[in-house]
């Protein structure tokens, strides 16, 4: 028999919002009608965190409050921090049994929120999951998202879904773990799942985006890429390991050919060509070997001065009443 004593479940929907000033509306448009379907035991909250957009994202984030009092709130951050820091702060400032993180640009269906929840209420789940079986947005970008997932579950991350996810659902006891890792330069998805939690799956298409383009580079694509290696393989140590085991054994061996030859045959030692050749091959593979070193030292270092990964400048929300109100963090 329920108790209906305890209070109902609450389900906070965390979306980051860059450079969304056109997706704004009809974002939320989708995300009314969806959660009008969410089941009545259950409450619901939207925290949209916008992060330092030079755009009028945040005035037209501002105008939803009316629309929606006390179910609204808009973290402000000072500065833009990256999508991976705009979910942490979302995910502080959330007050739900659970957290959803979805887009603001519409390319993860609303409509999956509502399934997302089924799983994991009762305590079903922890961890659910949306995985992307097919990209509507180009091949190349299909083909990147494959390519990246396939090797972050070859070296990194075994139990990491083949499409990936940016689009999913995790239990209150999960959010709690993440905010208190305050991890640098954080591999969001790797956290979520070390957490060891089976995770439930559901598969989807992600849509092309039809407003507006992605500020998602490639420098930053290959950033996270170097982030989740770095922080959850000791794969790139050992391949340089290895590399420099080879080449030092070739080397010795070249060194030892070059001695006896001349040594013993009277074979005269030639060539400006090859011993430049030698040195530059050898420079290339050390400043390589350097440059992952020191991809591992940098972030040690970040880790111990202790900066928080992002700068909360206000949160605006609007009480049942209507009225906004704005809070200095």
């Amino acid at each position: 028999m329920q108790d209906r004593s305890a209070p109902s479940p609450l389900v906070s929907i965390v979306i980051p919002v860059y450079y969304n000033e056109e997706n704004i509306p009809v974002t939320w448009a989708a995300l009314q009608a969806t959660l009008a379907r969410m089941p009545q035991n259950h409450r619901w909250e939207v925290v949209f965190v916008e992060d330092g957009s030079g755009d009028r994202s945040f005035e037209r984030l501002t105008e939803l409050l009316e629309k929606a009092p006390g179910r609204i709130r808009i973290v402000k951050l000072s500065r833009n921090f990256g999508q991976a820091a705009a979910i942490l702060a979302g995910f502080r400032e959330s007050r739900g049994d659970c957290c959803v993180v979805m887009s603001a640009d519409l390319q993860d269906p609303p409509e999956l929120i509502l399934e997302m929840v089924e799983r994991w209420a009762g305590g079903k789940r922890k961890i659910v999951l949306g995985t992307r079986v097919d990209r509507e947005d180009g091949r190349f970008s299909a083909w990147a998202s494959r390519t990246f997932y396939r090797m972050m579950r070859r070296f990194a991350i075994p139990n990491m879904p083949e499409g990936g996810f940016d689009f999913f659902l995790v239990d209150r006891r999960v959010v709690d773990f993440v905010n208190d890792c305050n991890e640098k330069n954080t591999f969001l998805q790797g956290q979520i799942l070390w957490t060891g939690f089976e995770p439930e799956l559901i598969p989807y298409v992600r849509r092309r985006r039809e407003i507006g383009s992605s500020r998602w580079t490639l420098a930053q694509r290959i950033k996270y890429l170097v982030d989740g290696f770095v922080t959850y393989t000791v794969t790139p140590i050992r391949v340089i390991t290895l590399v420099g085991l080879v080449v030092s054994i070739l080397s010795f061996s070249y060194a030892s050919f070059i001695f006896f030859a001349k040594l013993f045959w009277r074979v005269p030692v030639k060539g400006w060509s090859p011993i430049m050749i030698s040195i530059l091959m050898l420079s290339g593979v050390l400043m390589i070997m350097l440059g992952v070193i020191g991809e591992y030292l940098w972030r040690s270092y970040h880790e111990t001065r202790k900066l928080p990964n992002f700068v909360v400048e206000a949160v605006v929300e609007a009480p049942e009443d209507g009225d906004a109100a704005a809070a200095e963090p």
